[in-house]
C-alpha cells in the first residue's frame, strides 16, 4: 500500500516535470522540421511526414508490452517492501525462534522476483530501442536515397539534398528524446494504472441505501441465523450452519480449539466480514441494513493485540475524538487500575507513547484497551482474548473493571482461560466452524457428559 501511495505518485510526479517538457520540446522540434522539409520538398516532406506518424504509431504499439512488464516490476517491488516490513516488525520473534534462515531465504526468493521482473521490462526496453534505431536508419537511408534521386533529375541543388539529410536527422533527435525518457513513460504509465486501480476498489462491504438506525442506548441483541462464510478466493468453508442467539444484557462464550472459528463469529457480528449464507441480526435488524457509523457507534471489541499510537496518553484513549473531558478520562484510567501508571507518566495525560506503546508493558497496554471501551460506553462489547496478555495478579485486579464493563451491555468473550468465561449466561463450543454445543453456562458445566463440562475438568475447575 504504501509503494502504490508514495513509489506511484513519485512515479508520475517525475513524469509531468521531466518526461512531460521533454515531449513539449520534442514535438515542436519535429513539427518545426517537418514543416520546413514540406516547404523545401513536397514529396519528400510527405515521405518524412508519413515516416514520422508510422513511428509515432509502432511507438504507441509497443506500450502494449512494455506498460505490463513496467507495472509487474512496480508489482514486485511493492511485494518484497511488504515482505520487509513484515519481517522488521517481527524481528524479535524471528529471533527468538531461529527462523532468520528462513527469513533470508524469502527475502531472496522475493529479490529474484524483482530481478526476473526487472531483467524482462529492461530487454523489452531495450528491444524498443533497437528496433526504433533499425527504423531510424532505415528512415534516414529512404529520405537520402529520394534527395539523391531529386538531385539527379534536377529538381533539388547538391546543396539542398544536403539541407534535406540535416533536416531528416533533426527529426531523429526528438525521437531519440522520447526513447531516452521511455523508461519513465511506462512507469507512469504503469504507476497510473495501478492508482487507478487502487481508486476503482469497491467496498466489500457495501453501505446500504437507506441504513436502519441501531438504538441509541442500551444493549444489543445478537442473533445468527445458520450463518456460512468462505473467503472469496479459495471459497473453502469456514463457518458452517452457525445458529446462535443472545439476548439483550446476555453474556455469551465462545470456546473451541485455535482455529475453530470463533474469532470469526465475532468478525461476522462486528460486520468485519458478511456471511455468504444465512443472516447476522443486531437488535433485530440485518447488520447489511445497518449503516458502518451506528456499528461502531454501539460496538466495542478488546482483542488480544492493543495498537498504540505515536501521539499522547490522551489521544490514545480517545482514538483522537476531540471534546472527552479530562477528568473522565483520569477517571477511567483509575476504573481499570493504572492510576499510579498515570501518576508516573511526566506529562499525565499529555505524555507521547511511542508508535509501538514504548514505556508501556504488555499488561498495562491491554488495560488501555480497556480503558476505550469503558470511554465508547457501547451496547454491545465482543472481547477476543482480552486477558491473554496479562498476568494473574494483573488479570485478578481488571476482573472488576471487565464485570462492570458487561453490566447491563451485551458481551462476547472468547478465551482459551476457562476462568474468565465465569460470569457468562451462554457458552458455545466450536469445532470446525460448527457450533457442536450450546447451552446455558450452568446447565453444561454441571453436565460432565458435556463437551464444555469435560473441558472444565480437564482445566482442574471442576
Amino acid at each position: 500500500m504504501i509503494e502504490r501511495v508514495d513509489g506511484d505518485v513519485v512515479a508520475i510526479a517525475e513524469f509531468v516535470v521531466a518526461f512531460l517538457l521533454d515531449v513539449v520540446v520534442s514535438l515542436l522540434l519535429l513539427l518545426g522540421v517537418i514543416v520546413v522539409v514540406l516547404f523545401v520538398d513536397a514529396r519528400i516532406g510527405v515521405v518524412l511526414l508519413v515516416y514520422c506518424v508510422l513511428m509515432a504509431v509502432a511507438m504507441l504499439n509497443a506500450q502494449r508490452y512494455a506498460v505490463p512488464a513496467a507495472t509487474r516490476v512496480r508489482e514486485k517491488f511493492a511485494a518484497l517492501f511488504g515482505n520487509l516490513e513484515e519481517r522488521l516488525a517481527g524481528a524479535e520473534d524471528i529471533r527468538a525462534n531461529g527462523a532468520g534462515n528462513h527469513v533470508v531465504n524469502r527475502f531472496h526468493r522475493a529479490s529474484a522476483d524483482v530481478y526476473r521482473a526487472d531483467i524482462r521490462a529492461e530487454r523489452i526496453g531495450g528491444g524498443l530501442f533497437a528496433a526504433t534505431s533499425v527504423a531510424f536508419a532505415i528512415g534516414t537511408a529512404i529520405v537520402l536515397g529520394l534527395a539523391a534521386w531529386s538531385q539527379q533529375q534536377g529538381a533539388l541543388s547538391v546543396g539542398t539534398a544536403l539541407l534535406l539529410f540535416q533536416y531528416t536527422q533533426m527529426v531523429r533527435t526528438p525521437f531519440e528524446r522520447l526513447i531516452d525518457q521511455v523508461q519513465q513513460y511506462q512507469k507512469a504509465l504503469a504507476a497510473i494504472a495501478r492508482i487507478g486501480g487502487l481508486l476503482a476498489e469497491q467496498r466489500t462491504l457495501p453501505e446500504p441505501a437507506k441504513p436502519d438506525p441501531l438504538p441509541t442506548t442500551g444493549p444489543l441483541s445478537i442473533e445468527l441465523s445458520n450463518v456460512g462464510f468462505a473467503y472469496a478466493d479459495n471459497h473453502e468453508a469456514v463457518l458452517t450452519d452457525v445458529s446462535l442467539l443472545l439476548e439483550p444484557g446476555q453474556t455469551l462464550g465462545l470456546v473451541g480449539r485455535t482455529g475453530s472459528g470463533k474469532t470469526t463469529i465475532a468478525r461476522m457480528i462486528l460486520r468485519l466480514y458478511d456471511p455468504t449464507q444465512g443472516t447476522v441480526r443486531m437488535g433485530g435488524i440485518d447488520v447489511r441494513n445497518i449503516g458502518s457509523a451506528s456499528i461502531s457507534r454501539r460496538i466495542c471489541v478488546v482483542t488480544q493485540d492493543v495498537h498504540l499510537f505515536a501521539a499522547t496518553v490522551r489521544d490514545n484513549l480517545t482514538l483522537f475524538r476531540p471534546g472527552m473531558d479530562d477528568d473522565r478520562l483520569r477517571a477511567v484510567l483509575t476504573e481499570v487500575g493504572l492510576s499510579t501508571w498515570l501518576r508516573g507518566l511526566p506529562k499525565g495525560l499529555d505524555t507521547m507513547l511511542g508508535a509501538q506503546g514504548s514505556g508501556l508493558s504488555a499488561g498495562e497496554a491491554q488495560l488501555l484497551a480497556f480503558a476505550r471501551a469503558f470511554l465508547a460506553d457501547p451496547g454491545l462489547v465482543v472481547l477476543d482474548e482480552a486477558s491473554s496478555r496479562l498476568d494473574p495478579a494483573t488479570e485478578l485486579h481488571i476482573e472488576e473493571a471487565i464485570r462492570k464493563l458487561l453490566t447491563n451491555r451485551t458481551g462476547v468473550l472468547i478465551a482459551h482461560r476457562l476462568s474468565s468465561l465465569a460470569r457468562v449466561d451462554q457458552v458455545a463450543v466450536i469445532e470446525g466452524g460448527r457450533v457442536v454445543e450450546y447451552g446455558r453456562r450452568e446447565t453444561l458445566s454441571r453436565d460432565p457428559n458435556s463437551r464444555f463440562g469435560r473441558l472444565l475438568e480437564a482445566a482442574g475447575m471442576v
